[in-house]
């Protein structure tokens, strides 16, 4: 039996676009695959049209942060060693390969997750500092793991493999219902955790917004963008260098995946 992988799937507000990008799941189901969906606007009628999966009822609204941990805690009691970290925005695209990064994952216990690439989505694969603000600069170092090439950075887009257990020692922020990305990834540095990132696995990032959500989400960001800043005692939330500016340019002039 191969080794089981949870799928941490979060939804809210989104039911239609959840379907699609959980069609697209099923479309390259694997049989080690066991799908963890945590909904923060449940219904029983959901729960039944997903009651061949882990489907979790969870608090109206509740965040990225605690469905995160809440679905982590559950794959974790199951004593599945990894996680496959996606959302309901984000469809997969091919019958992925991920053996290559479970190997390396266990190559060393410092290594907490490996993220994928997402098109249509802006790169977020950099190293992160902490000075007046959470600092983006390029990373130079590279390794070369079953003839793949993987870049060591701190941060990466929230569509990665990840080891269960490292996942427990450092959780979300509960409180940051939104925000919570920089904040995750510097504390997992700070453990002595390891990133990796490599574009031979790819989803696409389904950029959908109804209007229920976005008032939700941009008064969530507000307010953890906030929470955030008070936190780490900074005065802005994000700063890039010049290289980082520069790859972010290329992006939107399409001359980047």
């Amino acid at each position: 039996m191969e080794t089981q992988i949870a799928i941490i799937f979060t939804t809210f507000l989104r039911d239609e676009l959840a379907q699609r990008t959980i069609e697209s799941i099923l479309k390259y189901w694997k049989p080690e695959y066991q799908l963890f969906i945590g909904d923060q606007t449940p219904t029983v009628s959901k729960a039944q049209k997903y009651s061949d999966f882990f489907y979790y009822s969870l608090p109206y609204n509740c965040g990225l942060s605690y469905a995160r941990n809440y679905l982590i805690s559950k794959a974790y009691s199951l004593g599945i060693p990894y996680i496959f970290m996606t959302a309901d925005s984000i469809a997969f695209t091919q019958n992925y390969n991920l053996s290559p990064m479970i190997s390396l994952l266990n190559s060393d216990k410092k290594i907490a997750k490996i993220g994928f690439n997402l098109k249509n989505r802006i790169p977020w694969e950099f190293n992160l500092d902490l000075k007046k603000s959470f600092e983006l600069s390029v990373s130079h170092k590279y390794i070369t793991y079953c003839d793949i090439n993987f870049q060591k950075v701190d941060i990466c887009r929230n569509f990665f493999l990840g080891k269960t257990e490292a996942f427990m020692d450092v959780p979300y922020d509960n409180s940051l219902m939104m925000a919570e990305h920089e904040d995750h990834s510097w504390r997992l540095k700070q453990a002595n955790y390891e990133t990796y990132y490599t574009n031979k696995i790819y989803g696409n990032y389904i950029d959908s917004k109804p209007t229920e959500y976005k008032t939700f989400r941009d008064s969530a960001m507000k307010e953890c963008k906030k929470k955030l800043l008070e936190k780490y005692k900074i005065q802005g939330w994000v700063n890039y260098s010049p290289e980082v500016q520069a790859i972010f340019h290329e992006w939107r002039n399409g001359k980047c995946i």
